[in-house]
């Protein structure tokens, strides 16, 4: 028989969403915040509060003045919610409104005006929970938190290449990015820029550097896409851009390794 710390929680959005809904919108003392000059206190919904407090001194809301709006735009209809309960959820509008919450999340924090109760800090706490169950993870990127897709191989050169790259490669993996072959053009435009000045692909694996050099050159990332290539479709475009930051994370990670062997060599030379 299984412990109570064996049994597993198998991940279901839409029973997540209504979690996070009950106390987002229902519940009347998930935020206590001070309301004027003589540090009176009261209760708030944490839309309420984020309403009235938050929103319009994120940098990022666009042209959007309120919540509610908002959240319409990324998909999220609060007042359909709020009336008739969760129909369904689609996996990438319930990614739209966890990243809105870490953002949100992120700005309350700084205000020392406004208190959460311990529901509601839950809520908050258990999204990185959930993006580990759907594997993707938060990151913080300047001044905002995006969601990215976990990846080890990312994971594994982001301490050895310059805050600057990190974070473009970071992005290369954004959900919103997963078919938007225009984007992934930019990202991995910038990426050979890096390889170009950094490192000398050519001088330890001749292969792997005309195989990207064939995909950023001839595929339409540096120059328009070449005769021969102009009869890929999209979603093909899409998984040889896929296969060229793979290819360019293994170059980068290729030096560390080789540093790595040089290290060993000049140990055991002087042993």
């Amino acid at each position: 028989m299984k412990s109570i710390f064996e049994i597993e929680n198998r991940l279901d959005i839409k029973k997540e969403y209504e979690r996070i809904n009950r106390v987002f919108y229902e519940d009347k003392e998930a935020a206590l915040y001070v309301v004027d000059e003589y540090h009176h206190k009261e209760y708030s919904t944490l839309i309420e509060v984020i309403d009235k407090m938050i929103f319009l001194k994120w940098k990022y809301r666009d042209t959007f003045i309120d919540v509610d709006e908002y959240l319409e735009h990324i998909g999220v209809d609060y007042e359909k919610t709020l009336i008739y309960g969760v129909e369904s959820i689609d996996k990438t509008t319930f990614l739209y409104f966890l990243e809105f919450l870490a953002n949100m999340y992120g700005l309350i924090k700084k205000e020392d005006s406004i208190e959460l109760s311990q529901r509601a800090i839950a809520i908050i706490e258990n999204i990185p929970k959930i993006l580990e169950k759907m594997n993707y993870k938060l990151k913080e990127v300047e001044d905002k938190v995006i969601i990215v897709k976990r990846d080890s191989d990312v994971d594994s050169i982001l301490t050895v290449v310059s805050e600057d790259i990190a974070d473009i490669l970071l992005e290369y993996n954004d959900f919103r990015i997963k078919n938007n072959i225009e984007e992934k053009k930019k990202i991995l435009k910038k990426i050979d820029l890096y390889i170009e000045k950094n490192i000398k692909i050519k001088s330890f694996d001749k292969g792997l550097d005309d195989s990207i050099g064939t995909i950023v050159n001839k595929m339409g990332i540096n120059h328009p896409i070449e005769e021969e290539f102009k009869t890929l479709t999209v979603p093909e475009l899409n998984e040889w851009y896929d296969k060229c930051f793979f290819m360019m994370i293994h170059a980068i990670r290729t030096v560390e390794i080789n540093k790595i062997k040089d290290e060993r060599k000049k140990l055991i030379s002087k042993s």
